[in-house]
């Protein structure tokens, strides 16, 4: 099920899953990146999902104004909206992948569980049964 799209990124349900994807599809920023990340966890709360596979690897660059939002900003309001598990999907581009691994190691400690892949298989396999929270974890 589509939630939203955009020339840049798409926001969809997997049922099997049980998941919301954003799928980059370019170079988005300002609002329109915003846009995408907050219908993303909009559509999580709808569903009263737990899980996000991210897909950036058709993505690019991620600008200084929306590396500082997502730490101050879009972090909680996605936990807020029940984000639990985080599957990164690594962009293709050099550039864009050195941007995107520098925005997560600035995030500090996060609220939610979130690994990285290069395949869309191992992403899924680890949404499918992912490590417990370290909160779960006595």
């Amino acid at each position: 099920m589509t939630h939203f799209q955009s020339k840049n990124g798409v926001v969809t349900w997997n049922d099997e899953l049980q998941s919301v994807v954003i799928e980059w599809k370019g170079f988005a920023y300002g609002q329109e990146f915003q846009t995408i990340l907050m219908k993303g966890a909009e559509l999580l709360k709808q569903m009263n999902g737990s899980k996000v596979l991210m897909d950036t690897r058709n993505g690019s660059a991620i600008k200084a104004e929306d590396k500082v939002w997502i730490g101050e900003f879009f972090i909680r309001r996605a936990f807020e909206s029940g984000l639990q598990y985080l599957a990164l999907l690594q962009p293709h581009s050099v550039v864009a992948k050195l941007s995107l691994n520098r925005t997560v190691e600035g995030l500090g400690t996060l609220p939610y569980r979130q690994e990285s892949f290069t395949e869309w298989d191992e992403a899924v396999r680890w949404l499918t049964n992912p490590s417990p929270l370290l909160s779960a974890i006595s």
